[in-house]
C-alpha cells in the first residue's frame, strides 16, 4: 500500500467506501412511509372494528408494502454492485500502469480533487506525458448508433466524457505552477498540458480503442502502448519528479489512512 503524506494511496479506495457507506446507510424513504402505513393501519385495527373493507385492504397493503420495500432493496443493492464494480476496475487498471514505474513513471492512484467530492482514479506522469485516466469495468456491449453516436448500452459515451474533461481541467488548475515550472527542463517552447484516457475492462471496443469527441478510449492491451507513445514534448526525470512530487501534495489521496 503505498503511502502520500499520511494518505493511503490505494485504487479503488473511494469507491469500496462509498459501497460500504450505502450499505451502512439507513433505510430510504419508501421503508419509512411502509412502517407508517403498516403503523397506522394496525392503529386502526384497534381503535376501529374489524369491518369487511379493512379485510379486503390488508392483502392489498401487505402485498404493495412488499413489493416497494423489495423495488427498495434491489436499487440499494445495484448501486452498492455498482460501486464495487468501480473499485474492480481501478484495481485492474492499478495493475497495468505498475508496469510503468520501472520505466521512470510515477503513478498515483485515487486522488481528491481540491474542494470537491469527485475523485481521480489515476495521474500518470512519465517521458510519456501528464495523463488522468479512468478506469471502467463495462458488462454491456459498445456499439455504433447514427443518432447518438458510439453508445455503452443505452448510454451514450460522448456526455460521460465531459466529467474527465472537467477533472483534466481541475488537475491543470491545480498544478498550473508546477506545469509551468516544469517546462524549464522540456527542450524547446513546447508547454505541458495534462492528457486523458479512458480504460474500459469487461467490454471489447471496436479495434481495442475508439476515439470519441477527441478522446481516447482503449481496452487494457491498449493503454500502456498509448502512454508510452505520449502526447507533447517528452519528460525528462527532472520534470516528471517535480510534477509528481507536486501532485502529491495537491491532489493528495482521496481518504485520510487509517
Amino acid at each position: 500500500m503505498a503511502r502520500t503524506y499520511g494518505y493511503n494511496t490505494v485504487p479503488g479506495y473511494s469507491a469500496l467506501a462509498e459501497a460500504r457507506r450505502r450499505l451502512a446507510t439507513a433505510p430510504g424513504w419508501e421503508w419509512q412511509v411502509a412502517g407508517a402505513l403498516g403503523l397506522a393501519f394496525a392503529a386502526g385495527l384497534v381503535v376501529g372494528t374489524l369491518t369487511r373493507w379493512s379485510l379486503l385492504l390488508l392483502p392489498i397493503l401487505v402485498v404493495g408494502l412488499g413489493a416497494g420495500l423489495a423495488l427498495t432493496t434491489a436499487r440499494r443493492r445495484a448501486l452498492v454492485a455498482s460501486w464495487r464494480q468501480g473499485a474492480k476496475g481501478e484495481q485492474q487498471t492499478a495493475r497495468l500502469l505498475a508496469k510503468l514505474e520501472r520505466e521512470g513513471w510515477r503513478v498515483l492512484h485515487d486522488l481528491a480533487i481540491p474542494g470537491s467530492r469527485v475523485n481521480v482514479d489515476h495521474l500518470a506522469i512519465g517521458p510519456g506525458g501528464v495523463w488522468v485516466i479512468d478506469s471502467k469495468l463495462w458488462g454491456r456491449r459498445v456499439h455504433w448508433d447514427p443518432r447518438h453516436g458510439w453508445m455503452h448500452g443505452q448510454a451514450a459515451i460522448a456526455p460521460e466524457l465531459n466529467t474527465t474533461r472537467w477533472e483534466v481541467a481541475e488537475v491543470e488548475q491545480a498544478l498550473v505552477d508546477s506545469l509551468s515550472r516544469a517546462a524549464r527542463h522540456v527542450a524547446g517552447d513546447r508547454g505541458i498540458i495534462v492528457h486523458q484516457a479512458w480504460c474500459v475492462h469487461g467490454e471489447p471496443l471496436p479495434g481495442g480503442r475508439l476515439l470519441v469527441d477527441g478522446e481516447t478510449i482503449v481496452n487494457p492491451r491498449h493503454l500502456l502502448p498509448l502512454l508510452r507513445a505520449g502526447r507533447g514534448p517528452t519528460l525528462p526525470p527532472a520534470a516528471v519528479e517535480e510534477l509528481a512530487s507536486m501532485a502529491e501534495v495537491t491532489l493528495h489521496a482521496s481518504l485520510p489512512a487509517s
